[in-house]
């Protein structure tokens, strides 16, 4: 006679240790992928940069603060992905340096350490200009309280 063996299960530890083990493997990966693609791609990325930096300059040459912003915007409608993006937030944050003072161009900005207050202001400022609840739009104008902290800052 053939009797069946009864199957053992694995105790819920172990289940959890082979999940922990699969993720951390999976996390290992996908941070080997970036690392990988970011050091296959370093020049091209440093080349972008530095093309911004002195498209950045020559705009800033003459055009005022608030008009930095205006242009990262219309930039940022002609763009896609992370990396554009990216691009047209250094292209403001250098030309905003760098350019003609705008009067009351920091006035209602929040003060430094403010995460949530300047969370809102971004976002309503992108709603002042026509840009609703556009995240992309948020993540731009960053570069004003940026700009204006550094400004602030004592020197």
């Amino acid at each position: 006679m053939n009797e069946a063996t009864p199957k053992k299960k694995l105790p819920w530890w172990a289940i959890l240790l082979i999940a922990f083990g699969v993720l951390s493997l999976i996390g290992v990966a996908a941070i080997g992928a970036v690392v990988w693609w970011a050091a296959s791609n370093k020049d091209r990325i440093l080349a972008e940069g530095k093309e911004t930096m002195q498209e950045a300059q020559a705009y800033a040459q003459t055009h005022e603060q608030h008009e930095c912003v205006d242009e990262g915007l219309r930039r940022l409608a002609k763009c896609s992905g992370i990396m554009c993006e990216a691009n047209t937030k250094v292209f403001v944050s250098a030309c905003i340096q760098q350019a003609e003072s705008t009067a009351g161009f920091c006035d209602g900005v929040p003060p430094k350490g403010k995460i949530l207050e300047t969370s809102r202001w971004c976002v309503a400022e992108c709603q002042r200009r026509g840009r609703g609840n556009d995240q992309r739009c948020a993540r731009l104008v960053q570069a004003v309280p940026e700009a204006c902290h550094a400004q602030r800052a004592p020197r």
